[in-house]
């Protein structure tokens, strides 16, 4: 009877450590361009727990806000994937266009809107039915694209017209366009939705806008080809991936000064912030790994390696 016992504590014990990569929070989904494949990261234990195969090089991504699904972008497959976080497969392939690259989920979960980046649209898909509603103009070659809080606004770089577009989400339909900095590619919004950080490429610097009017209020300079940014620490650092130097660029959002540049890994890119508000994570393309920063004392911390070509480009947190 005693062996009995122990042997079913054993199982379960045993069954509760398998399981916990399937349910310990949050995860990282990091698209990997080379390999067709997209790297899961339990960030708990500091590691890639799967890997899947996503055909169509997949670059942008973006978790659904229940965390129950994460949307890839395909562009050599015209359109985007649908991962199920449980089972950690795909399970819809949508054509939408041939250029799609940004893509993002709305607050709300109901909508899923992708950039057209050789179409300068965005198009407007369904989350349930997977039929796109509307197809949006903006300007020449869209590419990185963020939902305010408020699921109101859609804000669009446009990278070869040097603009970022804000799209009115209840009439689905173009807003304003404002000038930014040259060839503009990711951007983020604070928890507020007052400010937009604009990354322009070409100009080597970031852009910040006032999200109401869409105006902007400040330039700051960072390093070479800054690719994509996030918030950390209350929105206090913004983060910057600068792609030629294998760094990235810490600005104080009081002041708008840059306080800190972090050697990371070569070509980064893709770059988002850890639900605890303080750790920065970011993909690295020629490396093919992940850099954790603490945001607070600006460290590189852990390196994680993951698949070939990693770019990751959105918003890659789950839950």
């Amino acid at each position: 009877m005693f062996f009995v016992k122990c042997q079913v504590v054993a199982i379960a014990v045993a069954t509760a450590f398998f399981t916990a990569p399937l349910t310990a929070a949050p995860f990282a989904y990091i698209t990997n361009q080379l390999d067709d494949s997209i790297s899961i990261i339990d960030t708990e234990q500091g590691k890639v727990v799967d890997t899947i195969s996503v055909p169509g090089k997949p670059a942008g991504v973006a978790v659904a806000p229940a965390g129950d699904k994460v949307y890839i972008s395909t562009p050599e497959a015209k359109g985007f994937a649908v991962l199920d976080v449980k089972k950690h497969e795909v399970i819809a392939k949508v054509a939408v266009s041939d250029g799609a690259l940004g893509i993002a989920s709305g607050a709300d979960g109901k909508r899923i809107y992708v950039a057209d980046w050789y179409n300068d649209s965005v198009d407007v898909i369904d989350a349930d039915s997977l039929h796109i509603i509307k197809t949006i103009p903006v300007g020449d070659s869209p590419s990185g694209l963020v939902v305010s809080p408020d699921n109101r606004w859609l804000y669009v770089a446009n990278r070869l017209s040097n603009s970022v577009s804000k799209i009115d989400l209840k009439k689905l339909t173009l807003n304003k366009t404002t000038q930014v900095g040259s060839h503009p590619f990711g951007l983020t919004i604070d928890a507020r939705g007052e400010r937009i950080y604009v990354a322009n490429v070409q100009s080597d610097d970031v852009t910040v806008l006032e999200a109401r009017r869409l105006l902007p209020i400040a330039t700051v300079k960072v390093n070479m080809l800054p690719y994509a940014a996030t918030l950390a620490l209350n929105d206090s650092r913004l983060f910057v991936t600068n792609q030629d130097d294998g760094s990235v660029s810490v600005i104080d959002t009081a002041t708008l000064k840059e306080i800190g540049l972090i050697e990371v890994g070569d070509k980064p890119e893709g770059i988002n912030t850890h639900p605890d508000d303080r750790h920065v994570y970011v993909a690295n393309w020629f490396d093919s790994t992940v850099s954790v920063i603490d945001g607070k004392t600006l460290k590189v911390i852990d390196t994680i390696k993951t698949g070939n070509g990693s770019r990751a480009f959105g918003q890659f947190f789950g839950k």
